[in-house]
């Protein structure tokens, strides 16, 4: 990127007291100029910065079918759905194709859906109905 040349003007600054009591005098700040990185608009990355490293090789291709791309994602990860849905979603945020783009995103999608409604399934399927005995008279919670 190129550099951008700040001009600040100078201003009377007041007088004032610091926490230790110390008095700072009343003063002319003088004129200044220097040179900054232009960082572009804020929150924005250039495109030309704008990169994908994933970590991981998943065999992820576009023109797959999704059981086939969403396994292959899945197996690369380890079967944890969270890390496959952040991996899909930062390609489908770096990539310039369309088509990429929307497949990309659609899984991550379908993965964060999953990742959402498995705590519910592990909790109902963890249930179990505790039998009171009498070494185990009342469970408390």
């Amino acid at each position: 990127m190129s550099e951008l040349t700040i001009n600040r003007k100078g201003h009377p600054r007041k007088a004032y007291l610091r926490k230790d009591g110390t008095r700072v005098k009343f003063t002319e700040v003088k004129p200044t100029t220097f040179k900054i990185d232009d960082r572009g608009k804020p929150g924005r990355t250039p495109k030309g910065e704008q990169w994908f490293d994933p970590q991981v090789e998943t065999g992820w291709e576009k023109g797959q079918p999704e059981s086939v791309r969403r396994g292959n994602m899945l197996r690369a990860h380890g079967g944890n759905e969270l890390a496959s849905a952040r991996a899909m979603q930062a390609l489908s945020n770096v990539t310039t194709d369309r088509e990429t783009r929307r497949v990309a995103r659609d899984d991550a999608k379908y993965f964060y859906r999953l990742h959402r409604e498995l705590p519910r399934r592990r909790r109902i399927s963890a249930r179990k109905t505790t039998r009171i005995t009498p070494e185990r008279p009342k469970l408390r919670r």
